[in-house]
């Protein structure tokens, strides 16, 4: 078999050199194709996992294996699900373009960028790698704060850099503590998980600490989450879709490495999951607050990602499996959502629902495509979402009886806020505001594969769940 992941992260390489060297507006079609390759590269290895009833798949290669940085790539069912959730982003986000229609070689360019760390880091088995592929993330998604942000971005990523230092300062020395304090030093994600019970049980716990506090800055966390609304407020429509479509997940991700890796998390799981449930519900009543589109869709990440980690804490099989295809559900949707507001706001000039009126007169695909993405990150049936709830609140319930069910709180918040947010602003036509634009035909092709694999994954969820040992 062709090195399949290895050329997922040399095509963006080359695909980011291309856009560099190329003049005009070459960088748009040269995004879209890498992501389109890479999308298919991404099924091909899906395909292969259904056919033989089995998700492992690896590469290794030899870069200096004397004190143990190799590139080792492997994919399990996890890694599985979050590389088919962020190739399909990165893929409706290059093909919808920049709804600013401005800047967009350097936005083609920070797309590659982030595309090489998102194929890296979840199928990273080396933590020297899985950091390196960390910190080209938040790289590209600083400047596509800075660069291509509205009015007052800098600020916005330079806070967003300021906590991002912080966690990668927090993940390096985790991951040396880990090097140190395993008996045969090694980075290697596998043998750690199989040694890591050797480890002497205070420095567990140390190293335990160190790697929660990089990992829930990137989710985030309360109180670590002060960062996400102001950049989502500043950042471009592409930059907010990858910001919380995918960054989102690589401290997702990290958390369910750490949980699995280190036996000594049992021990504070409960503490865990009363942190995420206060930082679900303490966002919902924030988010209920807010005015702007964009900030209210930033909240509902904090949510929904609490809920995340509640199931991670569980540390069950519902609950570990649960996580992960929640955050393949809402990075399916909450792509969607961002696509959709930087549309109306592309079409009415405004994102205020304090302002809009009655966007279904005049842009009525696009308003019923906000609400599914909406009822989408709620779980409505027949979406991932809902199949990614029933998954997480059953471990929830399994390891917390009743008080895992409290996440639902913030769901019922949210849920009840948005209805508030979409009948004041979209569905009432007393008064109605005029277009200034249209979508584009590429737009409305970004939203309609979004909504495609949210209903596929909602509708077909056993073509994912049958590689999962429940």
């Amino acid at each position: 078999m062709l090195p399949l992941i290895l050329s997922m992260i040399i095509i963006p390489v080359i695909a980011f050199a291309a856009i560099l060297v190329l003049k005009g507006r070459h960088g748009r079609k040269i995004i879209a194709a890498s992501t389109m390759v890479n999308l298919a590269i991404t099924f091909s290895i899906f395909a292969s996992a259904l056919l033989s009833g089995n998700a492992n798949y690896s590469e290794t290669y030899s870069y200096i294996p004397a004190i143990g940085i190799n590139p080792t790539f492997r994919v399990n069912t996890i890694a599985l699900i979050l590389l088919i959730m962020s190739s399909i982003v990165l893929f409706a986000t290059a093909l919808s373009g920049n709804t600013e229609n401005e800047r967009h070689k350097p936005s083609s360019a920070l797309i590659a960028l982030f595309q090489v760390a998102a194929a890296g880091l979840f199928t990273s088995s080396n933590l020297i790698f899985f950091f390196i592929f960390w910190e080209i993330g938040v790289v590209s998604l600083f400047f596509m704060i800075n660069v291509l942000g509205s009015a007052n971005r800098k600020a916005a990523s330079i806070n967003f850099l300021i906590y991002e230092i912080f966690s990668s300062s927090l993940l390096l020395l985790g991951i040396i503590m880990i090097y140190f304090y395993t008996p045969v030093h090694s980075f290697d994600i596998q043998y750690i998980t199989m040694h890591a019970s050797m480890i002497p049980i205070g420095m567990q716990s140390i190293i335990f600490f160190i790697l929660f506090a990089a990992f829930m800055i990137n989710m985030p966390i309360f109180p670590m989450h002060f960062w996400l609304p102001d950049a989502h407020t500043e950042a471009s429509t592409q930059g907010s879709m990858l910001l919380s479509g995918i960054l989102t997940k690589f401290g997702g991700f990290g958390m369910l490495l750490l949980f699995l890796m280190m036996p000594v998390a049992s021990q504070y799981s409960i503490y865990i999951a009363a942190l995420a449930i206060f930082s679900t519900i303490y966002s919902a009543f924030l988010l209920i607050r807010q005015k702007d589109l964009k900030r209210i869709i930033a909240y509902s990440t904090i949510v929904e990602m609490g809920i995340v980690l509640v199931g991670i804490s569980a540390s069950n099989a519902f609950g570990i499996n649960g996580a992960a295809y929640a955050m393949l559900s809402h990075g399916l949707a909450i792509a969607l959502v961002f696509l959709l507001v930087g549309i109306i706001k592309q079409m009415f000039g405004e994102r205020s629902i304090s302002i809009l009126k009655g966007t279904v007169v005049n842009a009525s695909a696009i308003t019923y495509a906000f609400l599914f993405g909406v009822l989408a990150m709620l779980g409505f049936p027949l979406t991932a979402g809902f199949i990614a709830d029933i998954l997480l609140f059953i471990g929830s319930f399994q390891a917390f009886g009743l008080y895992g069910l409290i996440p639902l709180i913030g769901l019922v918040l949210m849920g009840s806020y948005m209805y508030f947010v979409i009948n004041k602003s979209m569905f009432s036509v007393k008064e109605h505001s005029e277009n200034v634009e249209f979508a584009t035909i590429w737009q409305r092709m970004g939203c309609a594969i979004l909504i495609f694999f949210i209903l596929l994954f909602g509708i077909l969820p056993f073509t994912i769940l049958g590689l999962i040992k429940l």
